[in-house]
């Protein structure tokens, strides 16, 4: 008997939970879902999978909502469990762990604390890492402390000479007070410029606590916002898509740092518009939702949400989903529809969630060259990395050889999960003389039972171009893969 995925276990003792809150017996959910009350009994147990179709089932007899049952938010959980586990700086110093759905299944508040603590941790490291990299990087620091050294050697030559010099004029004597008394202000003024440097830089290492929050709250909220969208149609049936009204195409940027496509230059606009109407919106979606713990998630969780409204402006849902499934999900075709850039165009895809009128559900990544991700969207069976870079087979990575074209494949997990994989790398900003170009791939999946909708499946053949892929090397059995970067944590 195979080994229970996540999903299965978790599910399981989920079901089991829920059954016994509704005082209900095996044999009567068994009876309303149409199954054997032993077959139940093993899906409970974590000793038979469970098919999408009777989780629906369920979830009906039991008057639950099916996500309740499956399990979405914890198996998020278990992928970050999972993740920390495959830090090189932690596994390769103990043995490998369990399961980890077995303790979210078990002990939920344990899972929790485990990944506060790990947060915790990361958070000093990358505290000490700053610190360590301004110490030996800043030109500041570096003359600060020569400075406090001169003065301080200074002082002492000038002490000694007054200790050990029995023959010194009055004259003399003044003046080598005088220099120890001036050096010593100096010394001190040297001090006080190194303190005020250090209180004055506020070094930020606490970034990635907020912006996992973030992910959390798009996550649980399947990044999908009602109210935004109401209020972008809003926007546009009062005039808000009149074009006279925007910023003309052909202006320059007005500083180096302003956006530098018309594309990026309607975003900003619509964007900073639309801000004080969606303004109270935001903060109710923001101040009340429990993943968001700290003001800086806050602040950024209500940054995401006016970007999400001015994407809703600019593509309005019904409109872009209509073209969407009429183009098949061709990036380009939409680009030129509605005036958006790639990535824009592709964002907006992933937030296609509406119940009774939804797209293809796109995982969204984002990565740069040195593969640090700077965007993720997850999807419930494909987890996406935060703390190492993605599989090296993924078109994420590939997509840098060939900037400017969709580089796709289907890729199979060892879960036995597959996937069409679709990236391409855009232009961030315009390349300068000085500096290299700014590249950022931008990567879309979604799973294979949809992959039939979107064009970026045609021309291959799926059993031929279906690689064998993973998430991160350290979560990856496949020991045979040439391209791995590092050994696998569990075996």
């Amino acid at each position: 008997m195979g080994k229970a995925t996540a999903k299965n276990t978790l599910a399981g003792l989920k079901i089991r939970a829920r059954r016994m809150q509704a005082g209900m017996t095996q044999g009567e959910l068994a009876r309303r879902v149409g199954i054997s009350a032993s077959y139940l009994n093993l899906i409970e147990l974590n000793k038979r999978a469970i098919a999408d179709v009777l989780v629906e089932r369920v979830a009906n007899s039991l008057d639950v909502e099916r996500s309740e049952l499956d399990g979405e938010a914890e198996r998020r959980v278990v992928a970050n469990l999972e993740e920390i586990a495959a830090d090189p700086e932690i596994a390769n110093a103990i043995d490998p762990p369990g399961p980890a759905a077995d303790l979210i299944g078990r002990n939920p508040g344990w899972a929790d604390l485990v990944l506060a603590l790990h947060r915790a941790w990361h958070d000093q490291k990358e505290a000490a890492a700053a610190l360590a990299d301004r110490l030996n990087r800043d030109p500041f620091l570096g003359d600060s402390v020569h400075r406090m050294l001169t003065h301080a050697a200074s002082i002492r030559s000038a002490s000694e000479i007054l200790d050990t010099e029995n023959g010194l004029s009055d004259a003399e004597r003044r003046r080598f007070l005088a220099i120890v008394a001036a050096d010593s202000q100096k010394l001190s003024g040297a001090a006080q410029s190194l303190l005020e440097f250090f209180d004055s830089t506020r070094i930020r290492v606490r970034s990635a606590t907020p912006a996992e929050h973030v992910d959390a709250f798009i996550l649980a909220t399947d990044n999908h916002f009602p109210d935004l969208e109401a209020l972008a149609a809003d926007f546009l049936t009062r005039g808000g898509h009149d074009k006279r009204l925007q910023p003309a195409g052909n202006k320059l940027p007005s500083e180096p740092t302003a956006p530098d496509t018309v594309e990026a230059r309607r975003f900003a606009w619509t964007r900073g518009t639309l801000q004080p109407e969606v303004a109270e919106a935001t903060r109710e979606l923001v101040d009340t939702h429990p993943a968001l713990a700290s003001e800086e998630s806050r602040r950024l969780a209500s940054a995401a949400l006016e970007a999400y409204a001015a994407a809703a402006a600019l593509m309005p849902y019904e409109p872009f989903l209509e073209a969407a499934e009429k183009w098949r999900y061709n990036i380009d075709a939409l680009c030129r529809l509605f005036d958006v850039s790639y990535e824009q165009a592709a964002h907006r895809l992933a937030t296609l969630r509406r119940a009774s009128a939804e797209g293809v559900r796109f995982a969204f990544m984002r990565s740069d060259a040195s593969g640090y991700v700077t965007k993720r969207l997850p999807l419930p069976r494909l987890p996406l990395p935060r703390y190492g870079n993605a599989c090296p087979l993924w078109v994420i990575n590939s997509a840098f050889q060939t900037p400017g074209t969709t580089v796709r494949s289907f890729g199979k997990l060892p879960s036995g999960d597959q996937f069409l994989f679709f990236a391409r790398a855009v232009e961030k900003h315009s390349p300068t003389a000085a500096l290299p170009r700014h590249l950022l791939s931008v990567m879309l999946a979604c799973s294979v039972a949809e992959a039939d909708r979107v064009c970026y499946a045609e021309g291959i053949d799926r059993v031929a171009a279906m690689a064998p892929v993973g998430t991160i090397c350290r979560l990856c059995p496949r020991a045979d893969c040439r391209h791995r970067h590092e050994a696998p944590l569990i075996v």
